[in-house]
């Protein structure tokens, strides 16, 4: 099998990391796989906000938590905080914020190509990563958003979260009944 497919295959929602940053060649690379993704007419609708401060990542995870522990939509958050001293961010040494333009009707998919070739290449270099939906809640926190310096002009699409893993995720089933032919 060829390095990419191995890679593809391989790749893990990581939720638990190592107390080791990431080096910043690796983030800049990891970063560039990103801004390298294909995108409608080549408008390159995005925007990356890298954040490797520990406190303000713990900062975050910890306001995102106090709004949706108590939601039963989300009841696993709360299991996930008696044992995880960072429910949301999972203590990873790196945040990626994916912002989009607010006028381009293709910002979600394209920055979704572009969080698919962080991750990848991400795994390709021994990084872990995870997508994290329930990062959006911080767009309410205007402290959080100013500090973290978004555009008025893009709106959060993605956050990506990634580390050194302590955890070596199984692969899970995949559904592969999902392909129609017509020939």
């Amino acid at each position: 099998m060829n390095e990419t497919i191995k890679t593809i295959k391989e790749r893990r929602a990581v939720r638990a990391y190592k107390d080791k940053p990431i080096e910043k060649e690796k983030i800049n690379e990891i970063i560039e796989c990103g801004y390298w993704a294909p995108s409608a007419r080549n408008l390159q609708p995005w925007k990356f906000i890298a954040v490797t401060n520990k406190e303000l990542i713990k900062e975050m995870g910890k306001r995102i938590q106090d709004k949706v522990i108590n939601n039963p939509r989300y009841s696993f958050v709360k299991e996930r905080a008696k044992t995880k001293e960072d429910a949301i961010f999972y203590s990873a040494p790196l945040v990626i914020f994916i912002l989009g333009e607010k006028d381009s009707r293709w910002s979600t998919m394209d920055c979704s190509f572009a969080a698919e070739n962080m991750m990848l290449a991400a795994k390709s270099m021994g990084i872990g990563s995870c997508p994290i939906g329930m990062a959006r809640y911080i767009k309410d926190e205007k402290d959080i958003i100013g500090k973290l310096g978004f555009d008025e002009n893009y709106e959060l699409i993605l956050t990506l979260v990634f580390g050194y893993a302590d955890e070596k995720p199984a692969a899970k089933e995949r559904n592969n009944d999902v392909v129609k032919w017509i020939e």
